[in-house]
Formats: C-alpha cells, sequence, structure tokens
C-alpha cells in the first residue's frame, strides 16, 4: 500500500469541494458510498468537471504564482467558450485548500489534457451517477457515489477557511 504522504490521492478522495452559482447559491460536493441522484442541480445530464491549476505534483509555489497559473487556465478556458464558474477544494483533514473552477460542456478528454499542459494529477468529474476522481495520466479512476449541500452563502470559497 503506498503511504498517503506518496499518494496524494486519500486526500483527493475525501476533498470537499465548493461551487459558487452566483444568483442562486452555492453547492457543496463530496464523495459518499451513494449517489443522491435526486438533488442533481444541473438543468441536464451533463458532467461537470472541475479542475486547478494550484500546487502542481509536488510544487507548492505559493500563493502568488498559483492564483497566476489559475489566471492562465481561465484564459484557456474562456478560448473554448464554456461557462466558468468558481470552485474550491477543502481536505477536511489538512485543510489544504485550492481553488479552480467548475465546467460544464467539456470532453473529459479536452480537461484532462488541460490538468496534463497546467502539470495537475487529477481533475474532479461529477454526474448524476458518480463522482470520480480522474487521473490526468495513466488511466487512474476512483469513482464513488457523492452527496450534497446546499448553502445561501459560500464558506470555504472564504480566504483563510
Amino acid at each position: 500500500m503506498v503511504s498517503e504522504s506518496v499518494d496524494p490521492w486519500a486526500s483527493y478522495e475525501r476533498t470537499v469541494v465548493e461551487i459558487l452559482r452566483p444568483g442562486e447559491g452555492t453547492l457543496r460536493v463530496r464523495s459518499a458510498p451513494q449517489p443522491d441522484e435526486t438533488t442533481w442541480p444541473w438543468p441536464d445530464e451533463r458532467p461537470v468537471h472541475l479542475l486547478t491549476a494550484w500546487d502542481p505534483g509536488q510544487q507548492r509555489p505559493g500563493h502568488d504564482v498559483n492564483r497566476m497559473r489559475q489566471a492562465a487556465l481561465e484564459a484557456d478556458l474562456a478560448l473554448l467558450s464554456v461557462p466558468l464558474l468558481v470552485a474550491v477544494g477543502v481536505d477536511p483533514v489538512t485543510g489544504r485548500r485550492e481553488e479552480g473552477v467548475a465546467v460544464r460542456g467539456l470532453a473529459e478528454a479536452d480537461v484532462l489534457a488541460l490538468g496534463v499542459r497546467y502539470g495537475q494529477d487529477a481533475v474532479f468529474a461529477w454526474t448524476p451517477a458518480a463522482w470520480a476522481v480522474v487521473a490526468c495520466r495513466g488511466g487512474r479512476r476512483v469513482t464513488t457515489g457523492w452527496s450534497l449541500e446546499t448553502a445561501p452563502t459560500p464558506i470555504l470559497l472564504q480566504p483563510g477557511t
């Protein structure tokens, strides 16, 4: 078994992701034994992908560099004409926090290619039936169910939380 300090997937699997939907509140999604398909919050079944440019691989370049990298990723996504929603993922055990975006309407191959471009190990893919951590290279995929909470205001999106 690979230790958690070597294999970051244990952290990815327990990450809680918050997605800000302006005018509609905040979604908080996390892994769960079964999906709660009755609470799927989107108008159709297209997947939601969550990606970031923060802290690629083992690098920890700091807040300012991470923000510049994230801005570049968002500019690349804007060229693809997909709407972006602000998102943040937090590991509730370590407190590790990464800012990112949620997108709908991109093929998973395109999302993974962007992940590779920005040095990421994995992205999240969320569908009515599953919550998955998907490797940007190599084909590794861990799929679970999901649970969803909605709130009028974000909690995790606040700096310092």
